[in-house]
Parts: structure tokens; sequence; C-alpha cells
């Protein structure tokens, strides 16, 4: 086998991996988002003080695990990106277009974004998508708040201020790491480093 012939087949079976891990991520974000919604349901259904105390931590790692999972899915389109331009440049521009077709379908890959929310481009399907989901949570948490701070007396400021905490701090990391793209942004060099040596 010619080393031409090789490396494309290299190269085609890592594109298969990175989309087959695209898959699997996506499929993990989905079943992610419905394990705790009937999770955070089950809690106010119960109606117990510590259920409804427990249904804001949900909903905050809820967003969180979301956005772990999305972070594997932008890495794996990231590395398909790059196989894709290194195959096009072998079999002929144009001739592998499915990030080309991502970035215009679901959001630019190289955009800032809080988790999937795409701040320069607010009204694209995903934006809304991951707005619906927020606001879902919100509402959810939100829920569990008005039922149990009457029954907390003088603690539940207390309770509050940690809810508020704890959401705080995960809202504002994600949206600093997500936002200044550090980890996508070394793999995108590290990546058209190995494309430039070969």
């Amino acid at each position: 086998m010619a080393k031409e012939d090789f490396k494309i087949q290299a190269w085609m079976e890592q594109l298969r991996r990175m989309r087959e891990m695209q898959y699997a991520y996506h499929k993990k974000f989905f079943n992610g988002l419905y394990f705790f919604l009937v999770l955070v349901i089950g809690c106010l259904l119960w109606d117990s003080p510590l259920s409804l105390a427990l249904a804001p931590f949900l909903v905050i790692s809820a967003g969180t695990q979301s956005c772990f999972y999305l972070h594997f899915v932008d890495f794996a389109r990231l590395h398909a990106r790059h196989l894709e331009t290194r195959l096009n440049k072998v079999l002929g521009k144009g001739t592998l277009v499915g990030s080309e077709i991502e970035d215009t379908y679901f959001y630019p890959i190289d955009a800032p974004k809080i988790g999937g929310f795409v701040p320069f481009a607010p009204f694209r399907f995903f934006s809304f998508f991951t707005l619906h989901w927020v606001l879902l949570w919100v509402g959810l948490a939100g829920f569990a708040l008005w039922r149990l701070l009457p029954a907390m007396g003088a603690c539940g400021r207390d309770y509050l201020v940690l809810v508020a905490l704890w959401g705080g701090l995960n809202v504002v990391y994600l949206a600093w790491f997500f936002f200044r793209r550090q980890a996508l942004s070394f793999m995108d060099k590290h990546l058209h480093k190995a494309v430039s040596n070969g």
C-alpha cells in the first residue's frame, strides 16, 4: 500500500472515530438531560423539605453536566474538521463538507459561546434550544424554592445564599471556560501544526 493511501485510510479511520464520539456524546447529553429532568420532577412530586432542597442543586448539576458533554462534542467536531481539511487536500476540495455543514446548521465551532448559547447568534436554533432548557431548569428550581423557603424560616436565607453561590460559581466558570475557548484554541493550534507538518 502506498504511503498516501495509508495516510488516507488512517485519516478516514480517525474521522469515523470522531463522528462516533460526537454521536456518543450527543446521546449522553440527551440521556443526561432526561435523567436529571426525571430526578428534579421526582423531587418536586415527593415534596419533602429534603427533596425540595436537593432540586436546585440537581438543576445546577444538570447544566454543568450538559456543558461537559458539549465540550466533548466540540472536541470531536474540531478534530473532524481538521481531518476533513487533510482529506480534502488529497481527495479534492469539497469532497468532505460535514464540518462546514455543522458550522452553518448548528453553530460555528469557532464562535465564543456559553455552553450551547452563542451570544453573537442568539436566534440560531441551537442558542434557542439552550435558552429553552436553561429557562425550564430555572423555572423548576424556582418552583422548588417557592415551595421550600416558607417552611425554612430564618435559615432559608442562608440556604438561598448557598444555592446562589454554587450556581453563580458554576455559571461564571462555564461562561469563562466556553467564551474564551482556551482548550479548543490550544487544540486547534496543535492540529494546524500537525497538518502543516505532514
